[in-house]
């Protein structure tokens, strides 16, 4: 499950996501390709899917609060059965030590803003990403032979939350999308999460169209889990 982007991050510094903002940052980098920054910023703080920004990403300032709203693009399946989230916002506030990805999305804002308020889109073409995020991933790290690409983004966001005991898995889900809390053991690993502002998630609140449903399979893992590391506990040195 989602091992075709685990094995990614796996060789990818812990930086990586800030090394391919110093670059998409660089002037030819932005004169060539202007809506990619935004683009990441948005990549990077919600972890949503490529089809969600092409579908355009809602932006809501109030003061020192910001909201960024995505439609869904997993809600149905092939029996037509609910899945995944409609819609979701995921909010954050605004400091002097905010983010980079969230200070380019507020200094954005003042640019639709009236009386401290602003709302605006940020959407990207799809295929367009891809092609975008793989060069620029391949600009940053010449040597790299794993392609870096959007989906590298969602799978780190996952990792961040796992490594961070403090984030409920119903939480996780919603910043994810998801309708299930147990649909989340499809991306990233905890190895490779990195906690608090350093792993970018700074996220306040999330709200979702839909309410998380609780899978008795994730009872059942984390049992399974403790039992086998007493197991491992008790077997001879």
């Amino acid at each position: 499950m989602g091992k075709a982007k685990r094995p990614a991050l796996k060789v990818l510094p812990a930086d990586w996501r800030e090394a391919l903002w110093r670059t998409a940052s660089e002037p030819q980098w932005r004169e060539s390709r202007p809506g990619l920054l935004p683009a990441l910023a948005i990549l990077w703080l919600t972890g949503c899917r490529s089809a969600e920004l092409a579908n355009g990403a809602e932006i809501i300032v109030s003061g020192s609060r910001l909201a960024i709203q995505l439609t869904g693009a997993k809600c149905v399946d092939a029996g037509g059965r609910e899945r995944g989230q409609p819609k979701r916002v995921i909010g954050f506030v605004i400091n002097d030590d905010a983010h980079p990805a969230l200070q380019l999305l507020h200094a954005r804002s003042s640019l639709h803003a009236i009386d401290g308020r602003a709302r605006f889109t940020i959407a990207h073409d799809k295929d367009y990403l891809y092609n975008s995020v793989v060069q620029l991933g391949k600009s940053t790290f010449p040597r790299l032979r794993t392609r870096v690409s959007p989906n590298c983004f969602r799978h780190q966001v996952a990792s961040d939350m796992k490594a961070d005991a403090s984030i409920s898995l119903e939480h996780a889900a919603k910043v994810m999308g998801h309708l299930s809390d147990y649909s989340i053991g499809k991306y990233g690993h905890a190895a490779h999460g990195r906690k608090g502002r350093g792993g970018g998630f700074t996220a306040q609140f999330v709200q979702t169209a839909r309410p998380i449903k609780h899978s008795p399979k994730v009872d059942r893992l984390s049992r399974f889990k403790k039992a086998s590391a007493i197991r491992r506990d008790q077997k001879p040195a």
